[in-house]
């Protein structure tokens, strides 16, 4: 004779509909998380890849954040340089006024008095600062850019290069220009810089306004804001060039955030409809069980076998 034991069949009844209930959780928590693995034994495989995922996705956005400072400090640049070529322009008027054989000695000494204060701005702009507090165009180094004596004569205080930040995958990109790249006019013995073209203008007005000095300075001077100018466009080239180069890579990464962003539903993600439509099954099995129990549980040979 066959032993019911009642212990046996509420133990299993409570364990099958425990488990069922179990899954409806689960499946319930997909569906309001958007993600199928609660836990990494869910899916091993597919835990460490989704971990991968994520650790891409932080570099990323570490990546964005470099390629955002950068592109500050070069819109920066190329708006100061802009406003550098505005001035040099305006003295390269002046200086052919100055060169004009019928001016006076006051009108020569009024033009190199603006001349002057002309390049105060343009010592103002060459220690501009970037978003990090540092000098725009002083390389690498600390401080100003460039420094003045006490005779107002202006050296350059930065370093040669400046710095290379990361873009991400190898990519990388110089965040800045250096002074002397669009300060200097000339290369070799003969080089100088438009600081000292535009002081050695402005004092040869004003110093000595009479005979053909102050002329010829004038004369002199043209020729080298020329070259200063073609030196400043070249040098907003670069920096266009640059800007050009973090859009080209912003959009790579983007596009490469858009991949794993896929990657990551593919892996992780819940298939709603699946997900939907399983619920629905368990949770008809879970009341069908539940039912089934109840019933079971009343029946009176149960009760007599009890």
């Amino acid at each position: 004779m066959t032993t019911v034991s009642t212990s046996g069949f509420y133990d299993g009844a409570i364990f099958s509909m425990n488990s069922l209930r179990t899954q409806a959780n689960n499946l319930q928590q997909q569906i309001s998380t958007g993600s199928r693995l609660n836990s990494s034994a869910d899916d091993p495989v597919a835990a460490a890849r989704m971990r991968a995922l994520s650790r891409a996705d932080t570099l990323s956005k570490i990546d964005d954040a470099n390629a955002t400072a950068a592109k500050s400090d070069l819109s920066l640049a190329d708006d100061t340089l802009s406003n550098v070529a505005t001035i040099v322009t305006r003295i390269r008027e002046l200086a052919i006024q100055a060169a004009n054989g019928t001016l006076t000695n006051s009108d020569r000494i009024g033009i190199g008095a603006e001349i002057t204060g002309l390049r105060q701005n343009l010592v103002a702009l060459a220690n501009t600062q970037d978003s990090r507090g540092q000098s725009l165009f002083g390389g690498n180094g600390s401080g100003q850019a460039y420094t003045l004596d006490a005779n107002g004569n202006a050296s350059y205080a930065g370093s040669n290069t400046s710095e290379s930040i990361a873009l991400g995958a190898g990519l990388t990109v110089t965040r800045g220009i250096t002074g002397p790249e669009f300060m200097n006019i000339g290369s070799g013995g003969g080089a100088t810089d438009l600081l000292a073209v535009v002081k050695t203008l402005g004092d040869a007005l004003q110093g000595n306004g009479g005979g053909a000095a102050p002329q010829a300075a004038a004369q002199t001077a043209l020729g080298q804001l020329d070259a200063s100018l073609t030196s400043i466009t070249t040098a907003q080239t670069i920096v266009g060039s640059r800007l050009s180069w973090i859009d080209t890579t912003t959009t790579i990464r983007d596009q490469m955030t858009q991949q794993r962003t896929d990657d990551e539903s593919s892996v992780g993600g819940t298939d709603i409809a699946e997900a939907v439509s399983r619920l629905q099954q368990v949770s008809t099995i879970l009341q069908a069980s539940q039912a089934s129990f109840v019933k079971l549980a009343n029946l009176n040979l149960f009760s007599m076998l009890n």
